[in-house]
């Protein structure tokens, strides 16, 4: 469906924007590094004319890298041929790219191997000058004060020195990467065409990276500072009395209550902690702006490299905000005899929604903060549909809260608060008309991204439609009277898509709706499925797509049967997109 000019016109508004901020932050922080007086850190970098130089050299390096970023995307995006290379798994079962193994390799090379050895040299000068300076003047002065200064900076203190300043300038590198894949409401990942599922990863990556690096820049710096007579504990770890803000008094104080906040978003960031407790990783995430805050304070050329990522997520911020002011209604529910629950929204936000993406739904009823992501089944100039499924054995948690509220005609009217749409169109989509057949391997409320991309193919139906298989495995009984499905089972659609459906009981038990393949405790494997069902060419080549939506353990299995098919099948070659419930 094409853009609506009102959102064209505010896309290119965003576009703008959001590429005004690169340039106006390269002036700004050469304002501020000119400017002392506009430094609200305990240690402006601002003050040290030895630490600029380094400073301004690594700022290229970090615009430099995001220009190379940049160009590599758009010759992916115009270069079917690097575009399939970038897009290439680098193991049968795991969903990682050979793009995001190469960029995150290049960024640990940059900031943690390159940056450092460009500014090494100036830091080591920097240092090996103050300490002769120091012995210079205890010589001249006749008094001993300096010579002691002087005998607690043997070489290896300089080294340990060193390392602070340097591993610093790096995790100020990478603090400016991290907050980048962050805005949702991102023109340049929608200009650049980068895979949502990739800008997570590599947010997290950078994340996890950011939190190591920032032990280490602790450790090197206790290190540094274990041969001074102030205690260690009160050093790190306790509030300076009577000392004066600018004098770096406040400096390691500040550095560890900000590791403190950050520890604390990296733990609720894991995994586990994200699918067990969703509300709890939300939350605590936000605590990361209270991080930088201090991180700030600790040492001001924290801000320099994120001034580009924080305009564009105030940017996003305010778009999400104003879902608050613009409120939508609920159409219409359906408690469908499987489990599964239908709720259409009244809303002309969705209009150019794609299959594969998905809104961020917020019911005030049920929780005036929190927002949970939902699939779209369907979306209109008028209206967006959602399947959700409520929690199966709590009671309290917020899909069980919502399906309770909009059972019944009072449901109807229900304010909702929706954001988006977000994420990637699939992009299957985009390549169907060159593809002899499109497999849809999903699980549970996997099938509602399927619904959408096959309603989609549908529609655009040509002579060269490519013919569609949907394999749906989920815990619910009564799957095939779920409505959006039904559908395809009308005469003509039949013979166009092939529906199969599992049940399952648990992760060991799968039953086959086809009776004539039933099984118990037995897991069919999508090899299996498209040996069966994908009617392959005598001779030349097939172009297969498959799409796989499921847990981790779900997509692997789907992903080494993948590559077991192709390679038992020469000449078939095998497009594989896949939407993972652990992003």
């Amino acid at each position: 469906m094409p853009l609506t000019p009102s959102l064209s016109v505010s896309k290119l508004a965003l576009g703008l924007v959001s590429l005004a901020a690169f340039p106006a932050a390269w002036v700004f922080v050469h304002f501020l590094m000119a400017n002392k007086q506009w430094c609200f850190s305990d240690f402006c970098v601002e003050s040290m004319g030895s630490r600029r130089i380094p400073v301004r050299s690594s700022l290229v390096v970090f615009y430099c890298f995001l220009l190379f970023t940049g160009l590599v995307a758009v010759a992916s995006k115009h270069l079917p041929g690097f575009r399939f290379l970038l897009a290439r798994r680098v193991h049968s079962r795991y969903t990682l790219t050979v793009g995001e193994i190469s960029w995150f390799a290049l960024v640990l090379l940059v900031t943690l191997v390159a940056v450092p050895a460009m500014i090494w040299s100036p830091y080591w000068n920097m240092w090996a000058s103050m300490v002769a300076n120091m012995s210079s003047a205890s010589s001249s002065s006749g008094h001993n004060h300096g010579a002691m200064q002087a005998k607690n900076w043997p070489w290896i203190r300089i080294v340990h020195q060193n390392l602070i300043l340097v591993s610093g300038d790096s995790l100020s590198f990478l603090l400016g990467l991290v907050i980048l894949p962050v805005s949702k409401n991102s023109f340049l990942a929608d200009f650049l065409d980068l895979p949502y599922n990739s800008n997570m990863r590599m947010h997290m990556w950078l994340g996890f990276t950011i939190f190591w690096w920032s032990m280490f820049h602790l450790v090197v710096t206790m290190l540094a500072y274990s041969v001074e007579e102030t205690p260690m504990l009160e050093l790190f770890f306790k509030w300076p009395a009577n000392a004066v803000w600018g004098n770096m008094s406040f400096l390691y104080i500040n550095g560890v209550v900000s590791l403190v906040f950050l520890s604390v978003v990296v733990v609720t960031s894991l995994s586990y902690v994200r699918r067990k407790a969703y509300n709890l990783f939300y939350l605590t995430h936000f605590l990361i702006f209270v991080s930088i805050l201090f991180a700030y304070l600790h040492a001001s050329m924290c801000i320099f490299y994120m001034i580009p990522g924080l305009c564009m997520y105030a940017i996003d911020g305010t778009m999400r905000l104003a879902s608050r002011f613009s409120p939508s209604y609920i159409q219409a529910v359906t408690i469908e005899e499987c489990g599964l629950l239908s709720v259409t929204v009244s809303t002309k936000s969705a209009d150019a929604a794609r299959p594969g993406q998905f809104m961020r739904v917020n019911i005030p009823s049920v929780s005036k903060l929190e927002f949970h992501p939902w699939s779209i089944v369907k979306s209109s100039k008028d209206t967006v549909s959602f399947l959700f499924a409520p929690h199966s054995s709590c009671e309290k948690e917020w899909s069980s809260r919502v399906a309770a509220a909009v059972k019944g005609t009072a449901a109807l009217n229900t304010v909702v608060h929706l954001q988006g749409p977000f994420g990637k169109e699939m992009a299957l989509l985009k390549d169907a008309d060159g593809m002899d057949a499109i497999v849809f391997y999903v699980a549970g409320t996997g099938i509602a991204a399927c619904i959408a991309a096959v309603d989609e193919l549908l529609e655009t139906a040509t002579s060269s439609v490519p013919a569609i298989h949907v394999f749906w495995s989920t815990r619910n009984t009564n799957m095939s009277s779920l409505s959006w499905v039904q559908k395809w089972s009308a005469e003509k659609v039949s013979k166009r898509v092939n529906l199969v459906m599992f049940q399952t009981c648990d992760e060991q038990a799968w039953l086959m709706a086809d009776t004539e393949s039933a099984a118990l405790n037995h897991r069919p494997e999508l090899k299996s499925l498209l040996n069966k069902h994908v009617a392959l060419q005598e001779f030349g080549s097939m172009e297969l797509g498959v799409f796989v939506c499921g847990p981790e353990r779900f997509v692997r299995d789907a992903l080494e049967s993948v590559d077991t098919f192709t390679r038992h099948r020469k000449g078939v070659r095998v497009t594989v997109e896949v939407e993972s419930y652990d992003l």
